[in-house]
């Protein structure tokens, strides 16, 4: 299986330096297939927060140019950050350029970012988790105009719960509604490997039983993402996933 890394990250991006020779440089040393730069783009951020967004001209006028220079298959994608009140605006940017990708991922929640912990303050851990998962529900519903559902266990990589993992045996319910609306509109499962690393004695795990569950609504395709903002976590840990998903009856790995 040639593996590809969808979801990683530029200097287009603003939480990352990477330029785009030098992540192309890291993919072909590590083996890969190509890659996708989908850097973010996100409406309403909370405040505090930097502006998430790009020029997607400028980047893909870049891409053509590093096609160009160094024969590797490189894409031009974008990590839209759903939100259920940004749906009109969501479906603008996707229609207004010709974006390779489409990454719908959920970063903002109740005009709170995560990352900095607020949003936990007033649940317990089942509480944080399920809505985040009800959230994705909302916007996929909403919102057709994407490829890749990203990092549907984002939640769990910042929470300050000792219960780390979001599985299947806890949050089926919410689970099951997701994964049966992305297998029957043909969307792609991603496998974010930066959610499973050990990050300050918490180690998220990916349940198994998601995979199987969406190939038991007809799912078909996973995509593997690094979610990488440094060249060197380009492609990191997919081939530790590939006996994952074959066992659970996947067969494709996918890039668009």
């Amino acid at each position: 299986m040639v593996l590809f890394d969808n979801h990683t990250h530029s200097c287009y991006s603003v939480d990352s330096i990477t330029p785009l020779d030098e992540a192309v440089d890291f993919a072909k040393r590590r083996g890969l297939g190509g890659i996708c730069f989908s850097e973010h783009y996100d409406f309403d951020v909370p405040e505090g927060t930097l502006s998430y967004k790009f020029d997607p001209i400028e980047q893909q006028k870049a891409i053509d140019e590093m096609i160009l220079q160094s024969g590797f298959n490189i894409l031009k994608g974008v990590e839209v950050g759903m939100q259920p009140h940004c749906i009109d605006e969501m479906e603008e940017l996707v229609s207004s350029y010709n974006f390779d990708s489409v990454i719908g991922s959920l970063h903002f929640i109740d005009g709170t970012d995560p990352f900095h912990g607020n949003y936990y303050i007033p649940y317990n851990y089942k509480e944080a988790y399920g809505h985040y998962l009800e959230v994705i529900d909302r916007c996929i519903s909403g919102f057709d105009n994407f490829d890749i559902l990203g990092h549907f266990d984002y939640i769990a990589r910042y929470a300050p719960y000792p219960e780390c993992s979001i599985t299947y045996s806890e949050f089926g319910d919410q689970l099951d509604s997701i994964l049966k609306r992305l297998a029957q509109n043909g969307k792609t499962f991603e496998i974010n490997t930066k959610t499973y690393l050990n990050v300050n004695g918490r180690q998220p795990v990916l349940d198994p039983m998601l995979l199987i569950r969406f190939r038991e609504f007809g799912g078909e395709f996973i995509s593997f993402g690094s979610d990488a903002h440094e060249k060197e976590r380009i492609g990191e840990n997919f081939e530790l996933f590939v006996p994952m998903i074959k066992s659970c009856g996947i067969r494709y790995s996918v890039h668009y």
